[in-house]
């Protein structure tokens, strides 16, 4: 029985302690779920209940645990027990964990921060590599050759860690969708994809000695685009390159008609007044890689310009897939014919399988599609700025 009791002891005061590559572990915030009324975790293993503020210990959760968490004005509810503090952190007692999040199980941490119109925060605390594993199987195909896979696993790792720079004041550095890069947990993790981080492990893009954003898409369309166009970035790994490789691509072509009634109501509700039938959607200018940069919208009444990039936001990316893009105006509607999926900039995904199914290595492909990067060790590049 003493045993048993020091045994349990030693796992409550210890946490697992991820290496990375010998130097401090690097540990990113991803929210997994923003704004929710309610969440479901069902423990599989023994965890760790703390205030995310004090460290103070609240409760030990038995595995094999099931419980709803609701957040509450004076505090936060699991279960039947209401713990009178606005974040809580979950910590699992060995490194495999065992926790599951509305059904999604996920390594690492768990924070949850009841916000203040009541609703919950969860963000998922674990090692950057972790992280990855969870990130690949949703951005490219397990399926594809290993050094677009590769590839893959030193672009996603470089931008995670520029979000990690950008968002350190905040309360998360990635969000879990598109909108930086849709990471799905444990559950998403694949061997190959896990394989391919495994063996890039600590490898990352700097241009100068700097990690930059090295964003990537699914299929440039015969250019990939330069950064300037989109954000307030200009440097040489993101100016665009010539791609000769994603022609096949199942997104090198796309096609989709808008009716005019959508297209009065989408834009009258973003502010912009259509006066009449719709006469004309007009490419007006177009940057070198041949993605447009204004629209002119003519209709019986007036007219007016909208920017491209708007103009796909509003009638959503996944129909309006590039802005590299004809228009042909049919009785009851538009025609919209264009080349590639997503912005342009960076990686092109589909370039990237190409060029590994040709033969080339993932640090060929990486210095194609950014000109100008070198490929270094994080934990290296982290040893010198210490040295500085």
């Amino acid at each position: 029985m003493k045993k048993i009791f020091v045994l349990l002891f030693s796992l409550l005061n210890s946490r697992p302690i991820f290496a990375y590559g010998g130097n401090t572990p690097v540990i990113l915030r991803v929210a997994i779920l923003t704004g929710a009324p309610s969440i479901e975790i069902s423990f599989r293993e023994l965890h760790r209940l703390k205030s995310l503020d004090s460290d103070e210990l609240l409760s030990v959760i038995p595995s094999l645990k099931k419980e709803k968490i609701f957040p509450l004005q004076e505090g936060i509810k699991i279960g039947e027990q209401i713990f009178k503090v606005p974040r809580i952190k979950i910590e699992p007692l060995n490194e495999e964990g065992g926790l599951l999040i509305n059904g999604r199980k996920y390594r690492g941490e768990i924070d949850i921060l009841r916000t203040k119109d009541l609703k919950l925060l969860v963000i998922n605390r674990l090692e950057l590599e972790e992280y990855l594993y969870g990130v690949l199987f949703h951005e490219v195909s397990p399926h594809w050759p290993i050094e677009a896979l590769k590839a893959q696993a030193i672009v996603s790792r470089t931008y995670a860690l520029y979000q990690r720079m950008m968002n350190k004041d905040k309360d998360y550095d990635l969000t879990s969708d598109f909108y930086t890069q849709i990471y799905g947990g444990r559950s998403s993790e694949r061997y190959r994809t896990t394989r391919a981080v495994k063996l890039t492990a600590g490898k990352v893009l700097t241009y100068k000695g700097e990690i930059f954003p090295t964003y990537f898409h699914a299929t440039c369309g015969g250019a990939t685009e330069d950064a300037r166009e989109l954000w307030d970035i200009d440097i040489g790994p993101l100016k665009g390159v010539k791609c000769d490789f994603c022609y096949q691509s199942p997104h090198y072509l796309w096609e989709r008609f808008i009716s005019f009634k959508e297209i009065k109501e989408k834009l009258s509700n973003y502010g912009y007044g259509i006066s009449g039938k719709v006469l004309g959607i007009i490419p007006k200018e177009r940057n070198l890689s041949g993605r447009i940069r204004k629209l002119t919208i003519i209709t019986e009444n007036n007219k007016f310009e909208i920017s491209a990039k708007e103009f796909r936001q509003i009638f959503d990316p996944q129909v309006i897939r590039s802005t590299n893009f004809e228009v042909e105006i049919e009785p009851e509607g538009a025609i919209f014919r264009g080349y590639g999926w997503g912005h342009g900039v960076g990686l092109c995904q589909w370039g990237a399988y190409f060029m590994a199914i040709k033969g080339y290595k993932a640090e060929e492909i990486l210095k194609f599609y950014y000109p100008g990067a070198e490929i270094e060790s994080y934990p290296s590049i982290m040893k010198q700025k210490r040295s500085e």
